[in-house]
């Protein structure tokens, strides 16, 4: 009994102990249960928390070389690691492409060029929708679409001439209410008759244009030389069917342009004309003096096909003015400049071409130069015409020259030569050859007074044109000449006006003002005049006059 008692009492501990250790286990596992647990809902907190502070912005997408080109900005405050990348084609055409990344981004930072290093295509013609996913599971969507709101305007001239440059301006403005970028955005110009593109458009495209931005592209196109209405159509590439913008305007001249371009060559040249490329005034007529007037008459043709020239010319009214003529262009060969008696006692210096007419090719200047001296003669004023025979009419032009014999009388030729340190072996009325889109062409005016010291400054004005831009003073108080000031007209041209700084000029003797300009683009050639004049302040009283004036009407021609 006794010992049964004691194996009772083992028993009974044995069973205590058991019941203690499972007691024990289960509060410890309960317990690492609970704790596991409330660890995990904090910790899934925190991530939802951290969640919420997270923030990213696809701030633009553009599509370059066929894929897409985003930048992807951290707005939130913590940092945060990009994924995956999602594209939808909402046209239907492919299914959805992913893409997977490992981007890091710090809160404030920014990414570029995601997508150019995926193998994830796109077509600027088509509509996406995009999305970018990070680690924490946020999501950031864009959609770029052509086929979204928007507004174009344009931007055209009332009026152009025919034959001249002019401009068109396109305006296009992303309206969409949603974040949508147009990517590759590429304008888009039509026409209903035929313009020569010079330049444009301006940009040829940009890479994405966002919501609520307008864009801006030029063209510059040469008008027909045929006047007519002219009818604009806008658009852009994908645009919406119907989405586009019409704008008519007039080509035609009007009555005070035809005017202008007689006498002021202030815009390209759009019809056949004579020049007036050399005129002396005044003129110191004394007979086998060897002083000698340099004369030009300059046929200008910017026309697309050649204009032959049959005879050219100067009518003296008055007899006792010419006495020899010099030919020295068109020179032997072809016809032969001669003096020739008319009625009424008249003369003139001619150039007759015969069988053989000179051909002026389509867009060039021709000219025809002679040197004469003079009777001596006590006339002040004398009329003389310059006239020309072409394939295109006859041409002519009066101008008014001043003469006299007397021992003070200049003798003042203006006129643009090839080499400014021998301005009279290489003047010339034709600047031929010159080529376009060239910065800081440098040109060279002359002015040479063959007679008596003349006791006066000469000032001069030359116009250029206004598709020359940057026109610069480049002699700038040297040779002779006094600081230039360059002024700008209404029409964009601009007039130089220099003045000599000796209050005489010698007889026998040149000065060469030189002036620089960045001279026009062009897609073929152009033709344009320097007009310019001379002015002698002191050249008054009496036999005298202000009203005298030397001009040269120099061609220029602008290459491509």
């Amino acid at each position: 009994m006794r010992y049964r008692r004691g194996l009772s009492t083992v028993v009974g501990a044995v069973f205590f102990i058991i019941a203690t250790t499972t007691v024990v286990t289960y509060i410890t596992y309960s317990m690492n249960s609970i704790d596991n647990f409330s660890q995990s809902v904090i910790v899934s907190e925190s991530q939802n928390i951290d969640r919420g502070r997270e923030s990213i912005t696809i701030s633009q997408v553009g599509i370059v070389n066929n894929k897409f080109n985003m930048t992807v900005t951290n707005t939130g405050s913590l940092p945060v690691k990009l994924t995956r990348l999602w594209v939808t084609n909402q046209d239907g055409v492919t299914s959805d492409q992913k893409a997977d990344l490992n981007i890091q981004l710090n809160p404030g930072q920014q990414q570029y060029n995601i997508g150019q290093s995926t193998a994830i295509t796109a077509e600027s013609t088509a509509s996406y929708n995009l999305k970018v996913v990070t680690e924490r599971g946020n999501i950031s969507t864009f959609q770029v679409s052509p086929n979204t709101s928007t507004r174009i305007q344009l931007i055209t001239p009332g009026t152009v001439a025919p034959n001249t440059d002019f401009k068109i301006i396109s305006l296009i403005t992303n309206n969409s209410t949603t974040p949508n970028n147009i990517a590759n955005l590429t304008p888009t110009m039509l026409s209903n008759v035929t313009l020569t593109l010079v330049d444009g458009p301006n940009p040829a495209n940009i890479d994405a244009l966002p919501q609520g931005s307008t864009a801006a592209f030029t063209w510059t196109y040469t008008a027909p030389v045929t006047s007519g209405g002219i009818s604009m159509n806008a658009s852009y590439t994908g645009a919406p069917t119907g989405k586009f913008v019409l704008s008519n305007f007039t080509n035609q001249l009007s009555a005070e342009a035809a005017a202008a371009t007689q006498s002021q060559w202030s815009q390209a040249a759009s019809r056949v004309g004579i020049l007036i490329s050399g005129i002396p005034n005044p003129i110191h007529s004394l007979t086998n003096s060897l002083e000698y007037a340099k004369w030009g008459i300059g046929i200008i043709n910017p026309l697309d096909r050649d204009v032959e020239v049959y005879a050219a010319g100067v009518l003296f009214t008055n007899p006792n003015i010419l006495n020899t003529v010099v030919g020295v262009e068109p020179g032997s060969g072809i016809g032969l400049w001669s003096k020739r008696a008319l009625g009424a006692g008249a003369n003139m210096a001619v150039w007759e071409g015969g069988s053989t007419p000179v051909i002026i090719p389509a867009k060039s200047v021709g000219q025809f130069r002679f040197e004469t001296d003079f009777s001596s003669n006590t006339l002040y004023e004398s009329i003389v015409t310059m006239q020309a025979l072409t394939s295109e009419g006859k041409l002519t032009v009066q101008y008014v020259i001043s003469s006299d014999s007397a021992a003070n009388y200049p003798l003042i030729n203006a006129f643009y030569s090839t080499n400014a340190a021998s301005p009279t072996t290489s003047w010339t009325y034709n600047l031929n050859n010159i080529p376009g889109n060239t910065n800081d062409k440098l040109f060279n005016m002359t002015v040479q007074n063959a007679g008596a010291d003349f006791p006066s400054k000469i000032k001069v004005l030359i116009l250029v044109p206004s598709d020359f831009t940057d026109v610069q003073d480049y002699t700038a108080g040297s040779g002779g000449w006094g600081v230039a000031s360059i002024f700008t007209n209404p029409d964009g041209s601009r007039i130089i006006k220099v003045e000599t700084t000796a209050s005489t000029f010698l007889g026998g003797t040149s000065k060469t003002y030189q002036f620089t300009a960045d001279t026009p683009s062009v897609t073929s050639d152009k033709l344009y005049v320097f007009q310019t004049t001379t002015i002698y302040p002191s050249f008054t009283g009496t036999g005298q006059s202000e009203l005298a004036s030397a001009l040269s009407e120099a061609g220029v021609e602008i290459v491509p």
